[in-house]
């Protein structure tokens, strides 16, 4: 479910800086755990590409999130 407040601002899409998982709030599952991500480490962005490329150019090894995003999830 989208969220319209800060730091999701109305975001599909949000990179766990400290993680690097990438959740898709559109898909967003109990099991996903949003609520307990800092919200110093959230980045929201409106495409995955997007959530990809904010984590490489951090340097932070990125993976989509096992429940919201299975299809670009990394064992």
């Amino acid at each position: 479910m989208r969220r319209n407040e800060t730091p999701f601002n109305g975001r599909q899409f949000i990179l766990n800086k400290a993680t690097g998982e990438i959740h898709d709030l559109d898909r967003e599952t109990p099991e996903c755990r949003i609520d307990g991500i800092r919200p110093d480490d959230i980045f929201s962005c409106d495409t995955y590409a997007e959530a990809v490329l904010f984590a490489s150019v951090l340097g932070i090894t990125r993976n989509g999130c096992p429940k919201c995003m299975p299809e670009h999830h990394r064992d």
